[in-house]
């Protein structure tokens, strides 16, 4: 990643620009020399902190996972659970956007990055990992394709109720 003086605005601005652009444009109509056309962007800045389109998006969500790294350290009481609840849900337009996109699946390669799944993991870590990542995914997928209607608080209810008494009535 590029860390020459204006590498933060030229990530800040190519981000924000192609969310705008996915909003209005089919995602595999969208060029790069139309994105850095409309962030005010040079070719080669836009090259040096990306390696492509889907990599503004894989940055976008690494980014977003920190910040929600750093408000756990800040108050460590928090629940994992609730609080990755509620972060999905402070995101949900980019959530929603992703999946109307079918992009989804970016989620869930970035939660297994995340959960540490990576080629030198020992199998029966990286199998646990990925069996972890998969729960997380596919919550996250389901409660997006239903456009994620209901607020954390139900979706922690929701999931209490699933764990404590098995499958909940309808």
């Amino acid at each position: 990643m590029a860390t020459y003086e204006n590498a933060d605005y030229v990530r800040t601005r190519a981000t924000a620009v192609l969310l705008e652009m996915m909003e209005e444009t089919d995602y595999r109509e969208i060029r790069v020399s139309e994105l850095v056309r409309r962030a005010q962007v040079s070719r080669s800045s836009f090259y040096r902190n990306f390696t492509d389109k889907d990599d503004v998006l894989r940055q976008h969500l690494r980014y977003l996972t920190d910040q929600w790294r750093e408000s756990l350290e800040e108050g460590p009481e928090q629940d994992l659970s609730g609080s990755l609840i509620r972060h999905f849900y402070a995101h949900r337009d980019l959530c929603l956007l992703l999946h109307s996109s079918g992009l989804f699946w970016m989620v869930y390669d970035h939660i297994k990055e995340a959960c540490g799944v990576n080629a030198d993991t020992p199998s029966v870590l990286a199998y646990g990992k990925a069996a972890w990542a998969g729960a997380i995914f596919g919550w996250a997928e389901e409660w997006t394709a239903r456009g994620m209607k209901e607020p954390p608080e139900k979706i922690k209810e929701l999931s209490a109720q699933l764990a404590s008494e098995g499958e909940p009535a309808q």
